[in-house]
Formats: structure tokens, C-alpha cells, sequence
């Protein structure tokens, strides 16, 4: 299980960097170096402690949901993430796939690809208020995709609801940090996403 998770790990970023370096040279190469263009630059002093506070925000909403409400049969259903770590439990290998799909399968290619490479071209092209929320409408609706797992509960207007609405909040969040905390870098995004996906996992296992 570890040995085909680190496999499927390195697959996704490696897939995600060619994407971003590929528009990188279409778009971007005549403007930034690639590590500025998408972000992978350090952050000022501090903005760790107020990224953590915009996770907490996301988790105290999501964890009722998700973990104990009308989310909870969606989130852990056959073939999703919940699901293989509920049917796994907790182990020492449960423990490092959890690593690396929260750390870098999920939270840093989806920061690169998301943040790194969509948001900022949006923002760059519409401003922050537009761009950025454009940005975390397309992350919200990505999300939907959690319906059509086989073994998911049969879609309702609260399920839709709920798979769109808090991944678009959450992404509009990361956005937000990335910019306001950040000055541009995606760790922000990065520490609130791999944050929050690390405790539903573990959550998830236990």
C-alpha cells in the first residue's frame, strides 16, 4: 500500500509539474523564472501563524460535516480517500501513506496546479477579487467529481451543496493567504491545505 501510494504520488506531481512548466513556456518564460511564476518562493515572517489561523476557520466548519454530518457517508464512501483509509485503519504504514498523499499527492500538486498556476494567471489577468474568486470556483467544482465515485451515496442538493461550497471557500482562503501573507508565494495555500487534509486522514484512519 505505501510502496503503490509513493508510486502514484511522484506520478501526480510529476504529471502536475510538466503541466505547469508546459504553460510556463507558452505563457510565462519571456516574464519570470518558473519557480516565481508559480509561486515557489519563501513568504515573509510571520505568515505561518496567520495561515494557520484560516485553517482553523476551514476545520472548525468542515469537521461537523464531514466527520459527523450529512457529509460524512460521501467523504468515507468505497474508492475515496476516507474510504480506503477507513477500511485500512491505523498503522504505521497507514501513517506514511497519510504523509504523503496530505503533504504532497493532494496539498502540493493541487496548490501548484491551483493556485500556483490557475489563480495567478486569473488574478494577474481580472485582479485579485475576481481572479481569486474565479479560481476557487473551479477548485469547488472539481471537487463535485467525489459524486461519481462508485459506492457514493446518491447525490442530493445538500451533498452538491456541500462538496462545492467548502472546497470553494476553503480555495478562495488559500488564495487569500497566498496573496495577503504570502506576497505571491503558495506556501501559505500549501500549509492549509496539507494542515487540513493531514488531521481529516488521520481522522479518518482512526
Amino acid at each position: 500500500m505505501l510502496t503503490q501510494e509513493a508510486i502514484n504520488t511522484l506520478s501526480q506531481l510529476t504529471l502536475t509539474l510538466v503541466i505547469c512548466g508546459a504553460a510556463w513556456v507558452v505563457f510565462g518564460r519571456k516574464n519570470a523564472a518558473l519557480r516565481e511564476w508559480l509561486g515557489l518562493i519563501s513568504a515573509p515572517s510571520g505568515w505561518w501563524k496567520k495561515s494557520l489561523l484560516l485553517w482553523l476557520l476551514v476545520y472548525v466548519i468542515s469537521v461537523p460535516l464531514f466527520h459527523f454530518g450529512p457529509l460524512a457517508e460521501l467523504a468515507t464512501a468505497e474508492g475515496t480517500v476516507g474510504g480506503r483509509l477507513v477500511e485500512a485503519g491505523m498503522s504505521g504504514e497507514t501513517v506514511g501513506v497519510i504523509l504523503l498523499m496530505a503533504l504532497i499527492k493532494t496539498a502540493l500538486t493541487e496548490e501548484l496546479f491551483f493556485r500556483g498556476l490557475i489563480a495567478k494567471r486569473l488574478i494577474n489577468r481580472f485582479g485579485f477579487a475576481a481572479g481569486n474568486m474565479a479560481q476557487a470556483l473551479i477548485f469547488g467544482a472539481v471537487h463535485l467529481a467525489i459524486l461519481a465515485v462508485p459506492g457514493a451515496p446518491p447525490a442530493t442538493v445538500l451533498t452538491i451543496s456541500g462538496m462545492f461550497l467548502l472546497p470553494m471557500f476553503a480555495g478562495w482562503l488559500m488564495g487569500y493567504a497566498n496573496e495577503r501573507y504570502g506576497n505571491g508565494s503558495i506556501l501559505p495555500g500549501w500549509l492549509i491545505h496539507a494542515a487540513g487534509n493531514l488531521v481529516s486522514y488521520i481522522t479518518f484512519a482512526i
